[in-house]
């Protein structure tokens, strides 16, 4: 896969290292359709990216259309010549130099990854749905950390990613697909119709799990088989995996089986506003893995058994009194399979 910063840090190398004149940089990075240059200005370092929409016929209102923040300009420029090629009409995305060109090089690598990884889909489209995600990540996530409970939430489901992974090496990794907690389902892995929640609890505590609501554990039509999948863990500051740990191990996996996964798993992360090299200050350390299915007569409160009025009701439930409806480690990650 193309690395953005990395090509404009060459850039920036070699300007160096040569004798020119020369005040602004361009270079190809993408060579089949829709081709792909980034510049460099070297008086200012303001970052572009060059997207041939040529063929596309976009309407002004298109343009202005697009999702802006503060720190970019989005533009377009017709070249009768640019590089090798000729009578060609760009969108041009641009840095404000004021601004971080660290994340602005973030956007530009989400972008250039979904145009590769998704040339099916229409340029506009694709071009659209990466400004808005990082639009509606910056509104709602830059400034916000997860809390220590979030991130132990968050650190389970990417185990039972990565678990996965590891015990289906051949399969394609649907499993992102089927991941729904970044989306704010009630369950967070769904696979036709059966569910599998995560559960991260402290070893340290007593065997409780918290419910939020009554509706988390409920079976209906949508969702009639459903698992609860309990990780027991340690959190300190040297033993285990952080999530940033956890986030590259699945990333690298993901690359190399199927990228246009491995798009989509960064553009998850992004609904939590992580980002790939936050959160490497918590490890958690895995010291037991439970499963149980929670079918009908599991012990839990569902809307059915509320009285009229009563409703948001959030509760704990003691795993010591539920081995009974415990299963296999394998039978949860079968059904994602």
């Amino acid at each position: 896969m193309i690395n953005i910063s990395e090509k404009f840090k060459l850039m920036i190398e070699q300007s160096k290292d040569e004798d020119s004149d020369d005040i602004y940089l361009l270079e190809p990075i993408y060579f089949q359709k829709p081709f792909i240059l980034i510049g460099i200005d070297l008086l200012n370092f303001q970052r572009r990216i060059y997207i041939d929409i040529t063929s596309e016929n976009w309407e002004d209102d298109q343009l202005k259309s697009f999702p802006k923040w503060r720190g970019i300009e989005i533009g377009q420029e017709y070249f009768s010549q640019i590089g090798p090629l000729k009578e060609k009409n760009f969108l041009v995305i641009s840095q404000n130099v004021e601004d971080s060109e660290e994340i602005f090089e973030r956007v530009l690598q989400f972008l250039v990854e979904r145009i590769i990884t998704e040339s099916d889909i229409p340029l506009y489209t694709v071009v659209y749905e990466v400004l808005d995600r990082w639009h509606n990540f910056f509104k709602r996530k830059w400034d916000t950390n997860l809390t220590l409970e979030e991130e132990m939430g968050l650190f389970g489901e990417l185990y039972y990613i990565y678990r996965w992974l590891e015990l289906f090496p051949q399969e394609p990794p649907l499993i992102i697909k089927d991941w729904k907690g970044p989306l704010k389902n009630r369950i967070d892995f769904v696979n036709k119709n059966a569910g599998v929640e995560i559960k991260t609890i402290s070893s340290k505590i007593r065997d409780q799990i918290k419910i939020s609501n009554e509706l988390q554990l409920e079976l209906n039509p949508v969702i009639d088989n459903l698992f609860l999948y309990v990780l027991k863990v340690e959190v300190n500051n040297s033993i285990g995996k952080s999530l940033r740990n956890m986030i590259e191990l699945i990333e690298e996996k993901l690359t190399l089986r199927a990228p246009s996964l491995a798009v989509k798993f960064k553009e998850l992360l992004m609904e939590v506003g992580i980002l790939g090299d936050d959160y490497d200050k918590n490890f958690f350390f895995v010291h037991e893995e439970l499963a149980f299915n929670a079918t009908e007569e599991f012990p839990k409160v569902t809307s059915k058994s509320l009285p009229l009025g009563i409703s948001n009701v959030s509760y704990s439930i003691d795993l010591s009194h539920c081995k009974s409806f415990e299963v296999s480690i394998e039978d949860i990650f079968n059904l994602n399979k």
